[in-house]
């Protein structure tokens, strides 16, 4: 006959309960230690001001100029910055989300950062910031960090203004469709020449409370009227538009991850799935002699624009400070004479 023995059946409760204990316990220890720490709203905005300290009255002086210096384009330096202010003011905090190499974007770097000084050539950039670079000690660290991140991860860059304005002012436009507007530069251009519409378009929702207060920004101080769309280039109805320019700057294949896009598996799915739809829908709602502007590579130039579009009518180099390997990018251009392309 089987008698209960309460000392054993005790025994077996406190070791399973001291087991689960140390599994919970461990992975607690776990999480802490590996997993990426995660920084609030307020602090990502607390961090990109103390790399990027603008203010709102920088970015109205900068403004200013920038209307100043009207269609007085030659004369300007490709390293000029005129007008950047304004799209870092803005949009700087959410540009820092934007996922590079190692799918990581700044903040993640900044908060693992101990992960990624064991990779050789981080460790030596950072130590070359130390020694050399900034041994006097004038940029903060956050500053160094966001150098040392562009250098060795990725650099996000905007499309700037002057740009944009030296485009606008070349083909004269009435209504632009900008359908990846992204960080606000073209806006920022068309503003500054009061061009009569701009319409942007894009999918990161974060950036809605930044383009509310970019519209509210212009709304005394230039006359084009601002209409953005929070919605998918892909699927947005253009028939509910008018415009007769097209300048944007559509992501690269997986160059950059931007917060709230759509995830491709492959180049060949990207193609169909967002290069060819988008190109063809707005190409055909483009007004009869409106110009077709993208800044693209030459890969998705030769491979997606060529078989659509035809050979660009025009061809501009983009202005901007040369990569260390000389890659040069450039903003090509159809005019629409007709409607054959569909």
């Amino acid at each position: 006959m089987y008698v209960f023995n309460s000392k054993l059946f005790k025994l077996i409760i406190n070791n399973i309960f001291n087991t689960l204990y140390k599994i919970f316990f461990y992975r607690i220890i776990f999480y802490t230690m590996f997993q990426p720490t995660t920084l609030t709203d307020i602090s990502k905005t607390k961090i990109s001001k103390l790399i990027k300290p603008i203010t709102l009255n920088d970015a109205t002086k900068d403004f200013i100029k920038l209307q100043l210096i009207a269609n007085d384009f030659a004369s300007i330096s490709s390293r000029c910055r005129l007008g950047n202010d304004i799209v870092d003011y803005f949009t700087f905090t959410e540009r820092l989300n934007t996922k590079g190499k190692y799918d990581i974007n700044f903040y993640e770097f900044i908060t693992n950062i101990e992960e990624f000084k064991k990779k050789k050539f981080i460790a030596n950039m950072l130590k070359y910031y130390e020694d050399v670079k900034n041994k006097n000690k004038t940029k903060n660290n956050y500053v160094v960090l966001k150098e040392v991140y562009n250098i060795c991860i990725s650099a996000i860059n905007i499309f700037r203004p002057l740009v944009a304005m030296e485009i606008y002012a070349k083909y004269n436009p009435s209504s632009i469709l900008d359908f990846t507007c992204g960080w606000g530069g073209r806006l920022v251009g068309a503003c500054a020449l009061n061009i009569p519409n701009y319409i942007g378009i894009d999918i990161n929702t974060n950036l809605i409370n930044p383009y509310l207060e970019m519209k509210t920004f212009f709304k005394d101080i230039s006359e084009t009227n601002v209409d953005i769309f929070f919605e998918s280039a892909v699927t947005f109805d253009y028939s509910k538009i008018t415009y007769d320019m097209v300048l944007t700057s559509p992501p690269y294949y997986f160059l950059e991850k931007y917060s709230n896009n759509e995830n491709y598996s492959s180049k060949v799915e990207m193609k169909n799935n967002f290069y060819i739809p988008v190109i063809l829908n707005t190409y055909k709602h483009l007004k009869i002699g409106g110009h077709y502007c993208l800044n693209i590579n030459k890969e998705i130039y030769e491979d997606i624009c060529v078989p659509l579009l035809g050979i660009a009518t025009d061809i501009m180099p983009l202005k901007k400070s040369k990569r260390q390997n000389n890659y040069q990018e450039f903003i090509y251009i159809w005019y629409k004479q007709d409607e054959s392309k569909k």
